[in-house]
C-alpha cells in the first residue's frame, strides 16, 4: 500500500458537457481539498464541446490557477472520447484519475483508492460493494438497473468486478497509453469497455467500497441509457468475440461454450449491433488521427 503523503503526484480529469452550473462549484471543492493535502496535483477539465457557457467560465479557471489545464474539444467526444483524448494526448503525473464533474464521491474519496495503487494497476471505486461502508441511498429503479447490469457484466465476461459502470478511477500513468489505445467505446459505455480491455491486457485491477452520493435522474433519461448501454454491453461482447476469434488476446471467457456461439451469432445477425461497433471503431479513428496531428503541432494543443 502507499502512503498518501504530500508526495503524491496525480492528474485528475474531469470531462463535462453543459455543465455551466456545476463546474465551479465542482472546482473550488477539488482546489480546497487538493490543497489541503498539499498533494503536487494538477485538475484537468476537458469541456466535450458544449453549447452553454461552460466554455467561458472555464477559460477564466487557468487565468487564476497553474495547477488547473482546460481542454476545449471542439468536436463531440463522449465522456469515455474525452477521457481517451486526454491519457493519449497530454502528459500526465504519476497517477491519474477520473470523477463526475457532479463529484457523487467526494475526491477524499481518492485516499481509499490510493493505499492500494502500488500493488495494482487500477484501483476503482464501487457503489455495490460496502464493506464497512453504509449503503447507498438510491431509487428502487437505480439499484435494480446497476445490479442487473453488474450480473449481465459479470456473467458476460467472467470477471468478480461488481460496479463497473463507477465513474471514479484511479490508474498508474505507465499503462494508460496501451489500455486507452486499445478501447474504443466513447460514451458512457467506456468504463466496461475499458475494463474488458484491462483484463484482457493482464492489467491488476482492485475494486474499493466508496461513499457515493446519489444524483437526481429523470425517468426518460434512465429509459434512454438502459437501451443505449444494453447495446454497449453487447456490442463490447461482440468485439471481444471477434478478438477472441482472430486469435487475440480477450478476457478469460468460456471459448467456445454453445451458448456463446449462439450469442455470437444472435449479435453478428443484429444490424444494431454490428453497426454500434463500426461507429466506435470510426469514432476511435476519428479520435486516434485527431491525436496524432494535435500532438505533431502542439502536445498542449487544445482540439
Amino acid at each position: 500500500m502507499v502512503s498518501t503523503q504530500p508526495s503524491t503526484s496525480i492528474s485528475i480529469v474531469i470531462p463535462l458537457h453543459n455543465e455551466e452550473n456545476r463546474v465551479v462549484q465542482c472546482k473550488e471543492r477539488l482546489l480546497s481539498y487538493f490543497k489541503e493535502k498539499q498533494w503536487d496535483f494538477e485538475l484537468i477539465f476537458v469541456q466535450d464541446n458544449s453549447t452553454d457557457n461552460t466554455s467561458s467560465i472555464l477559460n477564466g479557471f487557468s487565468l487564476s490557477e497553474s495547477r488547473i489545464r482546460i481542454l476545449n474539444l471542439q468536436t463531440r467526444l463522449g465522456k469515455g472520447g474525452s477521457i481517451m483524448y486526454t491519457g493519449l494526448s497530454q502528459p500526465i503525473k504519476k497517477y491519474i484519475a477520473y470523477m463526475d464533474v457532479d463529484l457523487a464521491a467526494d475526491p477524499s474519496e481518492l485516499e481509499r483508492l490510493i493505499e492500494y495503487i502500488e500493488d495494482y494497476d487500477i484501483v476503482m471505486g464501487s457503489r455495490i460493494l460496502r464493506g464497512d461502508l453504509m449503503p447507498i441511498r438510491r431509487p428502487f429503479y437505480r439499484s435494480l438497473l446497476s445490479h442487473s447490469y453488474s450480473r449481465l457484466f459479470r456473467i458476460l465476461f467472467r470477471s468478480s468486478i461488481r460496479d463497473p459502470q463507477c465513474g471514479f478511477k484511479l490508474f498508474r500513468e505507465e499503462i494508460i497509453s496501451k489500455l486507452f489505445d486499445d478501447v474504443i467505446v466513447t460514451n458512457f459505455g467506456f468504463d466496461t469497455d475499458m475494463l474488458v480491455t484491462a483484463f484482457s491486457q493482464g492489467l491488476r485491477v482492485k475494486e474499493i467500497p466508496i461513499n457515493w452520493t446519489n444524483g437526481d435522474f429523470s425517468t426518460v433519461s434512465v429509459l434512454a441509457e438502459i437501451r443505449s448501454m444494453g447495446i454497449d454491453l453487447l456490442s463490447i461482447w461482440y468485439r471481444f468475440h471477434l478478438k477472441w476469434k482472430e486469435g487475440k488476446n480477450t478476457y478469460p471467457q468460456k471459448k467456445g461454450s454453445r451458448l456463446g456461439r449462439l450469442l455470437f451469432a444472435i449479435l453478428n445477425s443484429s444490424n444494431r449491433i454490428r453497426s454500434r461497433h463500426l461507429k466506435y471503431l470510426d469514432i476511435k479513428s476519428v479520435i486516434t488521427n485527431q491525436i496524432k496531428n494535435d500532438v505533431e503541432l502542439n502536445p498542449n494543443i487544445s482540439i
